[in-house]
C-alpha cells in the first residue's frame, strides 16, 4: 500500500479500480518514455542535418519536435493530475519520485526510471545542437563580413612611417 495515496483513494478502491489506476499511470509514463525516445531520435537526425547544413530537413524536424514536445507537455500535466488526484497533494517532483518508489508495481517504477534517464539525454542532445547552430551562425556571419569588406577585427598596424591604421583583413574582396 502506498503511503502517499489519499484516504479517499484507498478506502473506495476496489481491486479493479487499482488495476485501472495502475494501467493509467503506466500508460502515461510509457507514452512519455516513447515521446522522449522520438525527440532524442529527431535531435540526432537534426544534428546530422546541422552538420550538412540541410536547412529543409532542419525546418521539417522542427515541426516534428514541436509536436512531440507538445505531447510531452500534455502527458506531464496528466501525470501531475494523476498524482494530485491519488494523493490529495499538490504536485512536486520529489514527492512524485517518492510516490513512485513506494508504488508496488515494478512496471511503473521501471517506466519512471526510463523517463528520468531519457530527460537528461534529451537535454544534452538539444544543447549540443544549439551550440552547433550558434557556431554555424557565427561562421556564416564572419564569412558575410569578409565578403562585404568589413573588418573582422580592429587590429592596429603600423605603417613604414610609424603611423597606426586599422587593418582590414578583407580588403582584397572589396577591391575585386
Amino acid at each position: 500500500m502506498n503511503p502517499f495515496l489519499s484516504d479517499q483513494a484507498t478506502e473506495q478502491a476496489s481491486p479493479q479500480e487499482e488495476i485501472l489506476r495502475e494501467k493509467e499511470l503506466t500508460g502515461i509514463l510509457q507514452q512519455q518514455q516513447q515521446c522522449l525516445e522520438q525527440v532524442i531520435q529527431l535531435l540526432k537526425i537534426e544534428n546530422t542535418a546541422i552538420l550538412e547544413r540541410d536547412i529543409k530537413s532542419i525546418d521539417s524536424l522542427l515541426d516534428k519536435k514541436l509536436m512531440f514536445l507538445s505531447k510531452l507537455e500534455q502527458l506531464d500535466k496528466q501525470r501531475q493530475h494523476f498524482f494530485e488526484q491519488q494523493t490529495g497533494m499538490i504536485y512536486n517532483h520529489p514527492d512524485f519520485s517518492h510516490f513512485i518508489k513506494q508504488h508496488p508495481s515494478q512496471s511503473i517504477q521501471n517506466s519512471w526510471q526510463a523517463v528520468k534517464v531519457k530527460l537528461p539525454e534529451c537535454k544534452k542532445q538539444n544543447e549540443l545542437n544549439g551550440r552547433m547552430i550558434n557556431i554555424r551562425k557565427e561562421n556564416s556571419e564572419q564569412i558575410l563580413q569578409i565578403l562585404l569588406g568589413h573588418p573582422l577585427n580592429n587590429t592596429q598596424t603600423y605603417s613604414h612611417s610609424g603611423q597606426t591604421s586599422l587593418q582590414k583583413r578583407s580588403a582584397l574582396y572589396t577591391e575585386v
